[in-house]
């Protein structure tokens, strides 16, 4: 017998005898069967690449790619230097700040001292121009006052000769004034301009003669530099006079005035009563003179007896009279400031009522 792979191949071999007997158009679908060996060796193909592949996953390119990144890591490192870059700058500049004053034992001084630059510049204010449109008038004549300046305030201050204010203006740094000059600050007045920029300031005067519209009895030149001017003319009337050894006595009767002035010659005061004599009492309060001093007389005697020196009593403020009284007449005249001026054989008295002081100006 045959063994059954032979039968098997001898059935494959007829069928295969039968298929080309059959018209073509069967023919045509044989290759279709035929095709069927070829699916064994298509399988085998197909394994191989599969085990070929296996390079498509040595692509370990990708891991040449994560080499990449490592590199980058170290240069985001190197930005931080770029931070400690910027202080450096700021080191420099505190050096040059240390360079500037040389003496570093004591560096705020010399940044200090650097700073009158400030003040040098033109912050000082300036008085450019400072006039009067008139420097001698009468007494209570008007001028103006005229002036400009580089300033942000001003102030002019009206002054006697010794420099005490009277009156204070408030005014533009540059402008005029209009102002009426007094007769009774003397015959001098000072307009002194003041400007003021910050805590700086600048002066400047004008000085402005005063002519008396009426002339002293004694003499316009025997006027203090500080008096004013008189009032009116001088006026004579009965009068009296007695010198005592430490000052003296003066009696007027003018223009209804019946008074005594009283003068010491400490701190050169004086005092005032209005006569109290009735013509005829005598006095001896003060007991008898000797060493050929005399006893105050009349009037004088009242008021030695009757009244007070300007420093304790008359006897011993001024002591005795050195001279008889004399009865001849008075000349008085006065002052616009309150001073009145008598006359006397010794001379020409000046009576300040706003000090209780005297003075001989005669």
């Amino acid at each position: 017998m045959f063994p059954k792979k032979f039968a098997t191949l001898l059935f494959i071999l007829s069928l295969v005898s039968l298929v080309a007997c059959q018209p073509q158009e069967e023919v045509a679908e044989l290759p279709t069967l035929a095709v069927l060996p070829t699916l064994t060796p298509s399988d085998t193909p197909t394994m191989t690449p599969s085990a070929t592949n296996t390079p498509t996953a040595t692509p370990t390119p990708t891991a040449t790619a994560t080499a990449t990144f490592t590199p980058s890591n170290t240069p985001t490192n190197t930005l931080t230097p770029t931070i400690t870059l910027t202080p450096t700058f700021t080191l420099t500049l505190t050096s040059t700040i240390t360079n500037t004053p040389v003496s570093t034992n004591t560096p705020l001084p010399p940044t200090i001292t650097n700073t009158p630059i400030f003040t040098n510049t033109p912050i000082a204010p300036q008085i450019l121009s400072f006039n009067a449109t008139a420097t001698n008038v009468t007494a209570n004549s008007s001028v103006t006052l005229v002036w400009s300046t580089d300033a942000e305030s001003a102030r002019i201050d009206q002054m006697n000769a010794q420099g005490q204010v009277s009156q204070t203006f408030n005014v533009i740094p540059t402008g005029s004034l209009p102002v009426t000059v007094p007769g009774n600050l003397g015959t001098l007045v000072v307009y002194r301009l003041t400007v003021f920029r910050g805590a700086a300031q600048d002066t400047r005067s004008v000085a402005i003669t005063v002519q008396c519209a009426t002339a002293w009895f004694f003499g316009n030149q025997y006027a203090p530099p500080n008096s004013g001017c008189p009032t009116g003319p001088q006026s004579s009337g009965a009068g009296a006079f007695q010198a005592f050894e430490r000052g003296f006595m003066i009696y007027i009767n003018d223009s209804n005035r019946n008074t005594i002035y009283g003068a010491q010659n400490q701190d050169a005061r004086f005092i005032t009563y209005g006569n109290g004599w009735d013509g005829t009492t005598t006095y001896s309060c003060f007991g008898t003179p000797t060493n050929g001093l005399q006893a105050p007389q009349e009037m004088f005697a009242w008021a030695y007896c009757n009244t007070n020196a300007p420093i304790g009593g008359w006897s011993g403020s001024v002591g005795f009279a050195t001279t008889a009284i004399d009865k001849t007449n008075r000349t008085i005249q006065f002052e616009d400031t309150g001073a009145v001026y008598i006359d006397s054989p010794l001379g020409v008295f000046r009576f300040n009522n706003s000090t209780g002081t005297w003075s001989k100006i005669k």
